[in-house]
């Protein structure tokens, strides 16, 4: 933009994808504890649970499965994205058919476990980093910058932005980061949270042979619109919050007297128009 200056250029906290490099510090810790423990195991499986060992194996692998998966379902749930259920599931499809196939052992499925672990995290790493926040005197621009990967990017004028929340969480708050969410008039920033409640009766009677049958369902939801967004669509996690809020309120404040400035004017000119 003409006359554009940058007065910040940001990127969120190292700690702020805490969740992130938990979960897949997770697989690090299980893969590696596993593979070092792979014959106590397989041993205490075949001696309390199975003593034929091919089952002992098929338990292990089902094992396998539920430690991949269930951790990926809670993020799922958490987070609102399944991509993680299905890489996870898809990762335990493959290995199950190459220990079938005999392309790899049983025992180096957790080899395989600690290494999407050490995978994860690197590219957790590479997100982050991919994250810039600029504040400019015009305008916002937040996005994520991945080369040939692609890049997403959401520009915002100081004179549409309605309201600026921060949330800062218990972390956030002794390692001073938190997340600045920019809403519109129109919603954009900002979800919904629901819930929902049902009451359902029903009965069943029988007379001569004929089954007559009666229900009543009473649903009811009620929803909270909150601020959220994508960490690409808000400024997540970004260190000295507060300062940074501080910067936007004041050039939100410049633009809102400059648009007053200008109807003022604009008045003028058409009092003048009037008068001539």
């Amino acid at each position: 933009m003409k006359d554009e200056q940058i007065i910040e250029v940001t990127s969120p906290h190292p700690l702020s994808f805490w969740p992130y490099y938990l979960f897949f510090v997770y697989y690090i810790v299980v893969g590696a504890a596993m593979y070092s423990k792979y014959d106590s195991v397989l041993g205490w499986i075949v001696a309390h649970v199975y003593s034929i060992e091919i089952i002992a194996r098929i338990i292990l692998v089902i094992l396998w499965w539920a430690i991949l998966i269930i951790p990926a379902v809670i993020f799922w749930i958490v987070n609102i994205s399944p991509k993680w259920v299905i890489i996870y599931t898809l990762i335990a499809v493959v290995g199950t058919v190459a220990i079938v196939l005999h392309y790899i052992s049983l025992d180096k499925i957790w080899i395989v476990t600690l290494g999407t672990g050490i995978l994860g995290s690197v590219l957790t790493e590479l997100y982050r980093r991919s994250h810039k926040y600029i504040l400019t005197n015009r305008r916002l621009i937040m996005g994520t910058y991945m080369g040939v990967f692609g890049r997403r990017e959401r520009e915002l004028l100081y004179s549409s932005i309605a309201e600026v929340i921060l949330d800062q969480g218990f972390l956030g708050k002794i390692f001073n980061y938190g997340t600045i969410i920019p809403t519109t008039a129109s919603g954009i920033g900002t979800g919904a949270d629901a819930a929902q409640v049902a009451v359902m009766v029903g009965g069943v009677a029988e007379k001569a042979g004929v089954g007559v049958g009666a229900g009543v369902e009473v649903r009811g939801e009620r929803g909270v619109v909150v601020p959220r967004g994508r960490s690409w669509f808000v400024l997540y996690g970004v260190p000295d919050p507060e300062r940074i809020k501080n910067i936007i309120m004041e050039q939100m404040q410049k633009r809102e007297a400059a648009q007053y400035l200008q109807r003022q004017v604009e008045l003028l000119e058409k009092l003048v128009e009037s008068k001539e």
